[in-house]
């Protein structure tokens, strides 16, 4: 784990882009409580433009850090669960504010942001299969592979699909 940070603004709506190579038409978006990655563009619905849009919080557990409040959902923060991330209502415990806490990292492949777990740290917010988990890189394949995990896990924090 790496201490240095990378200051973003916070109480502004942003959304979350891949920076992997060949992918960078895809956002992070929720549906079905769940987080992936999808294509949106100028002519995708509404729906989907609010699902790929957060608005950039404190982070629940750590200040210093950043929590993301969906949009059309309020209330509602990504955070992990077996890996997994998703969208939950805060239920104002301990482990849900760190699970829902990311910290702003220079971006591990080089290009944008990694946002490390709170509570899992060297574990990172990574898209795989257009699912987005947090992973540290230390499995042998899925989701947790290491040959991927710096690619796939730097965002590019852009203006919101949702106004």
């Amino acid at each position: 784990m790496w201490r240095s940070s990378v200051l973003l603004p916070t109480d502004v709506r942003r959304s979350l882009r891949v920076t992997t190579w060949g992918h960078t038409d895809r956002y992070l978006r929720h549906a079905d409580s769940l987080a992936w990655t999808e294509i949106v563009d100028a002519g995708s619905g509404t729906l989907l433009k609010q699902d790929a849009t957060y608005t950039l919080r404190r982070g629940l557990a750590d200040s210093s850090c950043y929590s993301f409040e969906s949009v059309n959902y309020p209330g509602r923060y990504l955070r992990h669960a077996d890996s997994r991330v998703r969208t939950a209502a805060d239920d104002g415990s301990v482990l849900f504010r760190q699970d829902a806490t990311f910290c702003a990292r220079p971006g591990v492949g080089g290009t944008g942001v990694t946002f490390e777990s709170l509570n899992i740290p060297g574990s990172y917010l990574r898209h795989f299969e257009s699912a987005v988990h947090i992973a540290s890189g230390a499995g042998s394949g899925g989701f947790d592979r290491p040959q991927t995990l710096g690619a796939d896990s730097s965002w590019s924090v852009e203006a919101p699909w949702a106004p």
